[in-house]
């Protein structure tokens, strides 16, 4: 079996440049009758997801992954690896018990209602030990990541966060008050396979949390909420007959991609 193809790095880590457009078509199968009446099958509907990505002033070692990504994907003939960039690349956002979250045993994660903060969580750990939960994400290549979330707690108490991959991780020690986001950025200097991220409660602690993301930036994003589903599409494919390129001088290439694929609803 062949390793995946990996979409292309910019020299700093991002993905894309902005603007970055993004449409969503709902698609519904139909089955037409010689009358011209027909049957939509709505139940197994598609989503269809489609990006316009458009790079300007690329170095000449950009300008060249982009060109050994094009080749190797056959000029849009094999699939790859897409994680979208305006996406929120962790599965399950919205519940923190789903089985994608790893808890260390006799760590215990509850839905709270909390009228500050929608889907938020409680985290309890009565173990005279950290315990932490994780989750990992299979993000192949040198992307900077950040990882964020919002936390609370009745008085100040500390808590951390972390944002790791194969060669290590990036920890950063938060203080939990009123309804507050917190953040930690992770640039890996080799192309790890994944990432891991995690949130470590104290020795006989609790935290509310809620609106954890992993994005491909460097600061964090609006939240984007996700179900079983995250802002990682395992079959990509370049939607595109030609690639309209320019040259101008040494490191001043351009380069547009359109970026398509589909999900069930």
């Amino acid at each position: 079996m062949s390793d995946p193809i990996v979409f292309p790095h910019l020299d700093g880590g991002a993905i894309a440049q902005l603007p970055i457009r993004l449409t969503i078509e709902r698609l519904i199968p139909r089955l037409l009758f010689p009358e011209g009446s027909e049957i939509r099958d709505s139940q197994n509907s598609l989503l269809r997801y489609s990006w316009s990505l458009a790079y300007d002033n690329l170095s000449d070692a950009e300008w060249q992954r982009f060109r050994s990504f094009i080749a190797l994907t056959g000029h849009g003939a094999r699939s790859f690896a897409f994680p979208d960039p305006l996406g929120n690349l962790l599965a399950a956002s919205r519940d923190l018990t789903a089985s994608v979250w790893l808890a260390s045993p006799g760590l215990t994660v509850a839905p709270f209602a909390d009228p500050g903060q929608p889907a938020a969580f409680i985290l309890t750990n009565p173990t005279p030990a950290p315990l932490s939960l994780s989750q990992s994400v299979s993000l192949s290549g040198p992307f900077a990541a950040c990882f964020s979330l919002r936390a609370r707690w009745t008085s100040p108490v500390n808590f951390s966060i972390s944002l790791g991959d194969d060669s290590g991780s990036t920890p950063r020690i938060c203080l939990a008050g009123p309804w507050r986001s917190f953040h930690v950025s992770h640039s890996p200097a080799p192309a790890p396979s994944s990432r891991i991220v995690s949130i470590t409660v104290p020795a006989t602690t609790q935290i509310l949390v809620a609106a954890p993301q992993l994005e491909i930036a460097f600061q964090p994003g609006a939240y984007h909420a996700t179900s079983s589903d995250s802002g990682l599409f395992p079959h990509a494919w370049l939607d595109q007959s030609d690639f309209v390129s320019q040259s101008n001088a040494p490191g001043a290439h351009s380069i547009s991609l359109r970026i398509v694929s589909q999900r069930s609803l």
